[in-house]
C-alpha cells in the first residue's frame, strides 16, 4: 500500500443516513457492549438510520440480539492471518455495494486496519474508533502491536475521524505515529433505565452468594486479564479485611471461576472463605446492585463501562487511576495510584465504615453524576452530529 493515501472525497449530500459498523468480534465485550447501546439507543431515538453490523469474525453473543432488534449483522468468518486477505477482498465488495453516501464506523484495531483499507478501497468515507489507552507489552500481545502500529502509520491517510472513548487515549496513541489532530473524544453512555438499582435481585444474588445479612460485598466485575489487574485487588483486599472484618468480597467475570492461579493468589493471601467467585453475567444490573461498594483495580483502560454501570446502579465506587476512571467518577477522594493495593484499600475502608445510610446517599450522588453526564441518549446524538457533518462535508477529511 502506497503511503501517499488520500481519503475518499466527500460524497454528495444524502436525504438519509447509513452506517456501517465493522468490529473484529461480536464476543461480549467493552466495544461490543457500547455498540449494541448505541444502535438500540438510535433505533430508538432516531429509527430513519439505517445500520448494518460486520464481523470479521462470528456473530458470538451479541450479534443475535442484533439481529432481533431488526439491525443486519453479518460475519465473514476470519479465523486467523492467512484468512485476513480473503476477509479484506469480502468486506471491500460488501462496501463497494452499499449507497455512496455510507459511512464506515469501524471498532476496535484490526477492524479499523481491515475496515479502514476495505473503506478507502471502495470509497467510503470511514471512522475509526479505539478502546483503550494500554499499549505496552504486558497490555497487548506482539501482533496487536504490529496492528497498531500499521494503523499509526495509515491514520493520517484512511480515517477522517478517530474516535476514542478517553482522553488519555489521545496521547497513549501519538506515541504509535497516530494522528492527534484526527481524534475526537465521544465518552461511553449508559442506559441508565436499565442500568439502576434492583433491591430484589440484589437479595435473590447476595444470598446465591452465600452473604448473610451485614456482610459489606466488596466486587470487581471484569474479564480475567493483565490490565484489570485482579493482583491488585486481592492485596487491597487483604489490607481492607484485616481493617474491616465484615468485609467479603466478589470477583464477577469471564475466566474468574476456572482459575487456577487467582485462586491461589487468594488463598495465599488468606482470603479463601471470604471470597465469590463468579462467572461472567449477563445481569450486570443485578450483580452491581448486590454489591456495596465496587472497586476497579486495573492498571489500563480506556473508559472503563463497569465502574459507570456500578454508578448508575448506586453503588458507591471507588477506583484507581487508570484512563478516564477520574472523570467518570468526579471525586478525587475516591481515586488510588495504579498499582497502589494500600492506597486502594484506604479507599475502599472510607466507603465500608460509613453507615449504610451514608454508603445509600454517596451512591446516589454517583448515579446522579452518570445521568447527567453520561446518558446513552446524549452521547448517541453526539455520535449522530459528527455522522452527519462527515456525511455532508464537502471534500477530503481534515
Amino acid at each position: 500500500m502506497s503511503p501517499h493515501l488520500h481519503a475518499p472525497p466527500g460524497p454528495p449530500r444524502p436525504d438519509g443516513l447509513e452506517v456501517v459498523h465493522v468490529i473484529t468480534d461480536l464476543s461480549q465485550g467493552g466495544a461490543e457492549a457500547m455498540l449494541e447501546k448505541l444502535l438500540l439507543t438510535s433505533r430508538a431515538m432516531t429509527p430513519e438510520v439505517v445500520h448494518r453490523v460486520v464481523s470479521l469474525r462470528s456473530t458470538g453473543t451479541v450479534g443475535p440480539r442484533l439481529s432481533a432488534a431488526g439491525i443486519r449483522v453479518d460475519a465473514l468468518g476470519a479465523t486467523g492471518l492467512a484468512s485476513l486477505p480473503a476477509c479484506l477482498s469480502r468486506l471491500t465488495r460488501l462496501l463497494a455495494h452499499t449507497p455512496p453516501h455510507t459511512l464506515v464506523q469501524t471498532w476496535l484495531y484490526h477492524a479499523d486496519l481491515l475496515g479502514g483499507l476495505a473503506a478507502w478501497r471502495a470509497g467510503r468515507r470511514v471512522v475509526w474508533n479505539v478502546r483503550q489507552t494500554g499499549l505496552g507489552r504486558a497490555d497487548i500481545d506482539r501482533a496487536t502491536r504490529a496492528v497498531v502500529r500499521a494503523c499509526g502509520l495509515l491514520s493520517r491517510h484512511i480515517p477522517a475521524r478517530i474516535l476514542c472513548n478517553a482522553n488519555a487515549a489521545i496521547p497513549a496513541h501519538a506515541r504509535f505515529g497516530y494522528d492527534a489532530s484526527r481524534f475526537r473524544v465521544i465518552p461511553n453512555g449508559f442506559d441508565t433505565a436499565h442500568f439502576a438499582r434492583d433491591e430484589i435481585g440484589a437479595a435473590r444474588t447476595r444470598a446465591a452468594w452465600g452473604l448473610a445479612d451485614g456482610e459489606i460485598a466488596v466486587g470487581l466485575v471484569a474479564r480475567l486479564d493483565p490490565q484489570k489487574d485482579h493482583a491488585t485487588f486481592i492485596r487491597a483486599a487483604a489490607i481492607a479485611a484485616a481493617r474491616v472484618p465484615a468485609l467479603r468480597f466478589v470477583l464477577v467475570g469471564r475466566g474468574i471461576p476456572d482459575s487456577a492461579a487467582l485462586r491461589a493468589a487468594i488463598a495465599e493471601a488468606g482470603l479463601s472463605r471470604r471470597f465469590v467467585l463468579d462467572a461472567e453475567r449477563s445481569d450486570i444490573a443485578r450483580v452491581m446492585s448486590a454489591l456495596d461498594i465496587f472497586c476497579l483495580s486495573s492498571r489500563a483502560e480506556g473508559f472503563p463501562n463497569a465502574l459507570g454501570e456500578a454508578m448508575a446502579c448506586e453503588t458507591p465506587a471507588v477506583s484507581t487511576d487508570c484512563g478516564d476512571a477520574r472523570i467518570v467518577l468526579g471525586d478525587d477522594a475516591r481515586i488510588a495510584p495504579v498499582q497502589d493495593a494500600a492506597a486502594l484499600a484506604e479507599r475502599v475502608i472510607t466507603v465500608a465504615t460509613l453507615t449504610t445510610a451514608q454508603r445509600r446517599a454517596l451512591g446516589a450522588r454517583q448515579r446522579e453524576r452518570i445521568v447527567h453526564e453520561f446518558d446513552i441518549h446524549q452521547v448517541w446524538s453526539t455520535y449522530l452530529a459528527l455522522y452527519k457533518d462527515l456525511v455532508g462535508a464537502a471534500g477530503p477529511a481534515t
